[in-house]
């Protein structure tokens, strides 16, 4: 039988674009991020600027390509388009 994870979910939106930040609630790391707060959104934020180069010209396809590439291989922490 497998176990379903449950995450807990930071929305944030960024150039105009809803995301939510999505953090397994058995990781080691959620109290720290729980603590951090707003910091978190604002590292989200940065790594979206730096992973994604998002333009006017971006299309949904492209943004759900890198975040696909992005979420890879992920155990505990992934990044979504909110409304996925």
């Amino acid at each position: 039988m497998t176990q379903t994870i449950k995450f807990a979910t930071f929305p944030f939106t960024h150039k105009g674009i809803n995301f939510v930040s999505k953090v397994a609630e058995t990781s080691r790391y959620l109290p720290q991020i729980m603590l951090i707060g707003d910091v978190f959104i604002q590292m989200n934020r940065d790594a979206v600027d730096e992973l994604i180069n998002i333009e006017e010209t971006t299309s949904l396809e492209e943004l759900q390509a890198v975040i696909a590439h992005i979420n890879d291989g992920g155990t505990e922490m992934f990044l979504e388009l909110a409304g996925e």
